[in-house]
């Protein structure tokens, strides 16, 4: 994990107190203003093996809260939330055992702006034409304007495909991109693949609405 200053953004945790801010200092990346989430060396902590305890530990009791979290296409998850009423710094996990309420199943940031982000920088607000480029190359996504609208489907074997999943595939991260637009054209819509190379698409240049952190 990275620390830059007193600025904290990561898929995966909030804003740290000064005991989290100690424990991670010493992975400080002074290039970066985002504590970005490392996929291939997840803290024990904060991470894939992470409990609502040890979020309350860090983050204060107060900051925590267990709340419905949306799965979409209408489906909830019984789940918890950091920083619940503080959208730059909200976070929602979906437990593997809800019992426990430890090992996230699924890690969302659903805020624009977001003081969280993945490697590369890639946050809620980065557009489309910034992912091709990062990636080297085109890639796919899904059709606006339905529940699972604007997902990334494909890297198409891009720079991104591996920057945001572990060497093992048991973590990844997914996003989901959201027009910039009212209005534009039908065939950006439904659930089709189209390529982020389209011309319309392009020129639309979405924006990542929501990022998915999966250890399925």
């Amino acid at each position: 994990m990275l620390l830059r200053k007193n600025i904290l953004a990561a898929a995966m945790f909030a804003f740290a107190i000064s005991a989290a801010s100690a424990a991670l200092a010493e992975n400080a990346d002074l290039q970066s203003p985002h504590l970005v989430l490392r996929l291939e060396k997840i803290s024990p902590t904060l991470g894939a093996s992470t409990s609502e305890k040890n979020l309350v530990g860090y983050f204060g009791a107060k900051n925590v809260k267990r709340q419905k979290v949306s799965l979409g296409e209408g489906e909830t998850a019984d789940g918890t939330v950091i920083y619940p009423n503080d959208a730059k710094r909200r976070v929602s996990f979906v437990w593997k055992n809800i019992k426990k309420r430890d090992t996230p199943e699924t890690i969302f940031v659903c805020d624009t702006p977001s003081q969280w982000a993945l490697p590369n920088d890639i946050t809620t607000g980065t557009r489309l034409l910034d992912l091709e480029k990062l990636n080297g190359k085109p890639f796919k996504l899904s059709g606006f304007d339905w529940d699972n609208g604007g997902t990334v489907l494909s890297w198409n074997g891009g720079k991104l495909e591996s920057a945001l999943k572990s060497k093992s595939g048991k973590v990844s991260a997914t996003l989901q991109l959201v027009p910039t637009a009212k209005n534009y054209p039908d065939e950006l819509i439904g659930d089709k693949e189209i390529l982020s190379s389209n011309k319309n698409m392009r020129k639309l240049n979405p924006a990542v609405g929501t990022v998915n952190i999966l250890a399925p």
